[in-house]
Order: C-alpha cells, then sequence, then structure tokens
C-alpha cells in the first residue's frame, strides 16, 4: 500500500489542529458556564464596556486597556444596558459598585454578560495556542506541533484562566508574540516585520503593567544575534554585515518601536490625555486619586511624576502604572499555611510545580533527551564538536528562552504573590519545548522508524496529561497535582486566583440544595468574590468578608451559631482577614481587645454605638478567630474545592470563640 501523499498529511495535520484548538475553546467556555463571576471579572468587563460607551478612562486603568476592551466589545455590540454615569461612585471611580450595578441593577443578565465575555479570551486564548503550534510545527516537525497544541489545549491553566474575562491570557499572547516578531525582525529588516514587531510590542503595552519585562528580554536577542554577527538582509535585497552596523541598525529599530509604542497608547485613549471624557473639578481617579498610588520617592514614581507632569503618556495608563507599581510592593499572601506581605522567592516555583500536570515535566525531559540525541549524531555526521549542535540549537529557541530566563528572574524577585496565573505566560514556551519529545514518535533525525517503549511512553505521558485535565473539569481553576495531594488539599498550599477566586457559588447553592435541611440548618457564608450571593438564590447569613458592599452581614452584636459555615478557602487561610496570618498570642489579644469594645449585645442592630470601628473590628476579628479554629478541622465537605462546609453545633462555635486555639498544621513547601 503507498504511502499518502504530502498534502493528505499536511490536511489532516490541519484538521487535527483546528479539532484541538476548536475542542480547547469549547472546554473552556462550556466549564465557565456552570460558574460565577471571579474576583475581577465584574471590573475588567465594567470598565471595559465604559470606555466603548463613554470614551472615558476612569475605571479600572491598571489592568490593561486592550484585554477589558476586548472581553466587553461584543457586550457594546449587542447593547447591554449600563448604568447612569452621575453620581459619587462614577466620580470617584470605585469601579465595584459601578460594576454591581452593571451586573444587578441595569437590567442585564449576569451570567450572559459573563458568558459572553469569557468566550472573547477564549478565542484570544486559541489564538496563543495556534501561536504554539505554527512556532513548535517549524522546530519540531508537524507531530510535535500537534504535541506541543494538545499539551495547551487540555492544560488546566489556559483551560481555567484562558477563558476568563481577565487580562492573564491576552499577556501570555502578547508576550509570546513580541519575542517572536522581535526575533523575526532581528534576521530580516523589512518594513512588513517592523510594521509586525511594533503591532506586538503595542499590544503588549496595553494588556499588562508586567509589559516593561519585554526591554530586557529584546536586549538579551541583540546581544545573542549580534554575537552570532551574521549579515542582516533588508528590503530590496540589501544586507547589512559588521557588528558595529548591526548594532547601529538594531538601536534605529528600537527607537522606531519606542516612538511606535507610544503611537499606539496614544491612539488606544483617542489621543487624550485626561481620563475623563468631559471636564468635572470633582473627578478623580479612585477615591484617593494621584497621592494614593505616588507614596513613594522611588525610581518608578519620579518616572511616573515625569511622564505625568509633561503629559508625555496618557493620564490613565499613568495611573494605572503607578497602582500597579505601588500595589506590587506590599500585598497580603499564603503560602503552605504561611503569611506574608512581601512574598517568598519559592512561590511561583511552588506553584508552577504543584498546579502542572507531571506528564508536562516528563515531557520535557523526553524532548531534552531527543534533543541531545539528535545533537550527537549531527555532530558526528559532520565531525564536528557536539558544542556546535547545542549552540544552534540554542540559537534557534533563543526567543523562549530570553522569555523563560527574564519572565522567571522576575517572578522569583516579585512581591506581589497573590496567584499562579502570574507565571501564564511561561507555559506556551514549554509547551513548544515539549514538542521536541515527538521525536520519540517520529523516530531518530525525522525518520519514520518507531522506537519502541519509548514512542509508548510518550504516548502515555499524553494520555496521562488528558486525563488529569479531564478529571478536574469543570473545577480547572482548582487543578492540584499529586504532589499537593490533589485539588482537596490545595487550600493547604495555595488560595486566591490559585483555587478560589469567588467561582464557586452556583455549585454551593447546587450542594445545599442537595445536602442541607433548610428548616434546621442555619446557613452562613464568609464568601471571597465579586458575585452577588443573591443572584444565585443563596439564603445565607454573611460573615464579613467580600465582598464588602453586601447587606446580609452579620452584625457584631449577633450571636454566632450552630449551622453550616460555607467559608471561601482564602478567607479561611486568613489571608484577607483581620488580623491576618496564623494566630498568635498578639491576634489573641488583639480579638480579646475588640471584644471588650463590641457593641453591647442589648442594643439593637441600627442603634448607635459609642465606638462603631472597635464594634466592626470585632466583626472582622471573629471571622479571623473562626477561620483560624476552622484550620484545625477537617472540612465536612469540599464545593468546587473552593469553598469548605463545615457543620458546628452550637458548642463547636462557643469553643471556636472562647477556647485556646489548638496549633496549626503547617505544610513544607
Amino acid at each position: 500500500m503507498s504511502r499518502p501523499g504530502p498534502w493528505i498529511l499536511r490536511l489532516s495535520a490541519g484538521l487535527l489542529a483546528a479539532a484541538l484548538l476548536g475542542g480547547y475553546w469549547l472546554m473552556a467556555t462550556t466549564a465557565w458556564r456552570q460558574k460565577s463571576m471571579t474576583f475581577d471579572e465584574i471590573l475588567h468587563l465594567t470598565a471595559g464596556y465604559s470606555y466603548w460607551l463613554t470614551g472615558d478612562y476612569r475605571l479600572h486603568p491598571e489592568n490593561g486597556l486592550l484585554p477589558q476592551a476586548w472581553v466587553a466589545l461584543p457586550l457594546w455590540l449587542k447593547g447591554a444596558h449600563f448604568p447612569p454615569t452621575v453620581g459619587p461612585d462614577w466620580q470617584q471611580s470605585v469601579a465595584w459598585k459601578v460594576g454591581q450595578d452593571f451586573f444587578h441593577a441595569s437590567g442585564n443578565d449576569p451570567q450572559h454578560l459573563l458568558a459572553v465575555g469569557r468566550g472573547a479570551m477564549a478565542l484570544l486564548t486559541a489564538g496563543l495556542g495556534l501561536m504554539v503550534f505554527l512556532w513548535s510545527r517549524r522546530l519540531n516537525g508537524t507531530v510535535g506541533g500537534l504535541l506541543s497544541l494538545a499539551l495547551f489545549a487540555f492544560c488546566p491553566t489556559m483551560l481555567s484562566h484562558g477563558a476568563l474575562a481577565t487580562s492573564d491570557a491576552a499577556a501570555s499572547f502578547f508576550f509570546l508574540a513580541a519575542v517572536g516578531a522581535i526575533w523575526a525582525l532581528l534576521h530580516r529588516l523589512n518594513p512588513g516585520r517592523l510594521l509586525l514587531s511594533c503591532a506586538a510590542l503595542g499590544g503588549l503595552a496595553l494588556s499588562k503593567m508586567s509589559a516593561p519585562l519585554i526591554v530586557p528580554m529584546a536586549a538579551l536577542l541583540v546581544v545573542i544575534r549580534l554575537w552570532h554577527g551574521s549579515p542582516l538582509p533588508t528590503w530590496r535585497g540589501r544586507e547589512i554585515r559588521g557588528r558595529p552596523r548591526l548594532l547601529a541598525a538594531f538601536l534605529a529599530a528600537a527607537a522606531v518601536h519606542v516612538l511606535a509604542v507610544g503611537l499606539v497608547i496614544w491612539a488606544a485613549y483617542g489621543f487624550r490625555y485626561s481620563a475623563f471624557a468631559q471636564s468635572d473639578p470633582q473627578a478623580q481617579l479612585s477615591p484617593g486619586g494621584w497621592d494614593a498610588v505616588l507614596e513613594q520617592r522611588g525610581l518608578a514614581d519620579s518616572t511616573i511624576r515625569l511622564l505625568r507632569d509633561h503629559r508625555l503618556l496618557p493620564e490613565a495608563y499613568l495611573f494605572g502604572t503607578a497602582h500597579a507599581t505601588k500595589f506590587a510592593q506590599r500585598r497580603a499572601a499564603f503560602l503552605n499555611g504561611e503569611y506574608s506581605e512581601t512574598g517568598w522567592w519559592t512561590f511561583f516555583p511552588y506553584a508552577l510545580l504543584v498546579k502542572t500536570p507531571p506528564p508536562l515535566f516528563v515531557l520535557l525531559a523526553a524532548g531534552a533527551a531527543v534533543a541531545a540525541a539528535y545533537w550527537r549524531s549531527q555532530a558526528a555526521s559532520r565531525g564536528a564538536p557536539i558544542s556546535q549542535e547545542v549552540d544552534r540549537a540554542v540559537y534557534a529557541t533563543a526567543p523562549l528562552w530570553s522569555l523563560l530566563l527574564v519572565y522567571w528572574i522576575a517572578a522569583v524577585n516579585s512581591h506581589l504573590n497573590i496567584g499562579h496565573r502570574h507565571i501564564m505566560p511561561t507555559y506556551a514556551p514549554m509547551f513548544i519545548l515539549a514538542g521536541s519529545a515527538a521525536g520519540w514518535l517520529t523516530g531518530p533525525c525525522g525518520s519514520r522508524r518507531r522506537l519502541g517503549w519509548p514512542a509508548a511512553s510518550v504516548a502515555a505521558m499524553l494520555l496521562w496529561y488528558a486525563a488529569e485535565s479531564l478529571s478536574i473539569r469543570p473545577h480547572y481553576l482548582a487543578y492540584f497535582n499529586q504532589m499537593a495531594g490533589g485539588p482537596s488539599q490545595g487550600y493547604r498550599h495555595l488560595v486566591d486566583s490559585s483555587l478560589d477566586w469567588g467561582q464557586d457559588l452556583p455549585t454551593l447553592k447546587r450542594w445545599l440544595d442537595a445536602h442541607a435541611n433548610r428548616s434546621a440548618d442555619k446557613v452562613y457564608l464568609a464568601y471571597f468574590g465579586g458575585a452577588d450571593a443573591k443572584h444565585y438564590g443563596l439564603d445565607a447569613r454573611r460573615l464579613s468578608g467580600w465582598p464588602w458592599y453586601d447587606e446580609s452581614f452579620v452584625w457584631a452584636h449577633e450571636e454566632l451559631r450552630g449551622g453550616l459555615y460555607c467559608v471561601s478557602a482564602t478567607l479561611l487561610s486568613g489571608t484577607y482577614c483581620f488580623p491576618a496570618g496564623p494566630w498568635t498570642d498578639w491576634h489573641e489579644r488583639y480579638y480579646q481587645s475588640r471584644s471588650r469594645a463590641r457593641r453591647p449585645s442589648s442594643f439593637p442592630a441600627s442603634a448607635p454605638s459609642a465606638d462603631p470601628d472597635a464594634a466592626e473590628q470585632y466583626r472582622e476579628a471573629r471571622l479571623a478567630r473562626l477561620c483560624a479554629y476552622l484550620r484545625t478541622r477537617q472540612p465536612d465537605a469540599h464545593v468546587g474545592y473552593s469553598i469548605l462546609i463545615f457543620r458546628l453545633s452550637d458548642a463547636d462555635v462557643r469553643s471556636a470563640l472562647n477556647d485556646p486555639i489548638p496549633t496549626e498544621p503547617r505544610n513544607a513547601p
């Protein structure tokens, strides 16, 4: 029997790639249809819609205009209802309150808003998958490209954050596009490649405030290119030769990029400096305004002040940069039972280790083995040292290593340890590099000879990888591998957007309908997220927690009783309670002092208090102590792995609020 022709193979590969990309989009979007709004989505969708509707850029400028505008574009085209742009919340840029009005008080279907925005972002993330496939196919052949694409399509991180109406997927897309476009430009300088590179960098600048990391990435690529020193073809068949001339050409191209990115930013903000579409002396960017984000005297703040004072970039863009810079310095974080405001260098390496399916690491190692075998065979056939083959391979993959190296240096030095999602841009390079493991399937040097057990091992790893993904569906955000004890133990290791971002209110409603005795069980809810519990029909008393504007809180003068306590993993960790962190003697003294100062129980809820601040502080401290107690118990159930259920008696509650807290368990990273 004759083998199929090349065109049939190419067509089959193209159809399989399209099926994987379409399958990714369907898996991601259908899983999230069962979930409530995550913490940041209300901000992104509300702000993005306001940009299209009003041309005003006051809301949520710190997370990138482009992804917010992208996810809101289909909503704007369909004509969703937006609350009136008047009143103190709009004037003071209180995005949370405007968002609540947009989702719950303007006649919109909140789940429809989410589904449309998430579908748009999943489409952009599928574009990232296409880049992974094309890049890997060029390096590793068609089978390698399909292997890399399969790793992308079934990755829990891509299926979770890639389909959320936030900015992490957009940053991942543009980081990969930018390093690829820069590397292509460094090897052929022509108007088309220059335009593509400028567009990629402009998109990155508008996607995430981590965009400046592209500067050291590009610098590293320039150094590698100069070290290589080969001539640089330009348009009309000309070449630039010699390292001094190459450097001059690259510096000129860098200057063009700076001007082009600045032009893209100005264009995105309508070539207007002011963040406000209309003049209003009382309007300001966030309730604290500029004074709240430019408190320090460091280089970053000085640079932003200079750019602001000379109006070299739009006001909203500069304010967003200042906001992100400030809050990246100190931020409450949790890792393996420990609390910190400045983070740990181990946070992101540990997050990668426990939030990634183990077969990916095995396939990366298998790919390295294939590469080593190929280098040896090529060196032997050419009679050259193997170091030349290694240099050639490293040079061919330089953009991927540049992205990985610079991004990981920044990550391990970051103080912003609030989510595994912040290393999402590093996954695409890993998928591409792992594609070289396809050499075990096609034989050495691309031959058609299969390699027996190594080929079977690669196939087994891919099946294991897909099984890991399918087994956690639809709770992709809560994926933890076996090294962490699986998703049911995830809350002991990482919280916030690594596990619990407020996504499981519908799952909680279904669990309560199935398991709670509504006539006997009193239900308490400590929820971390941006969704409205009442919208999902949850009849629960809210303990102090997020969002702070909910009116169904249990107040300080009310006693807690036995019942079902439904606690978000993020709040259970104590990260965002006050006092925060593991319970200590200092925490206990603070709690007791607030307890003595709280509102007397004989006062009605509406009665004024001699010390209302102390009453509110007691309510917060009471939740912190309750969570410290609950951390010493095993939960009675998990809801989507992000909300933990504890069935407590009246005696349990009294013990939680009055008895000494046992020593809390720790998890060594």
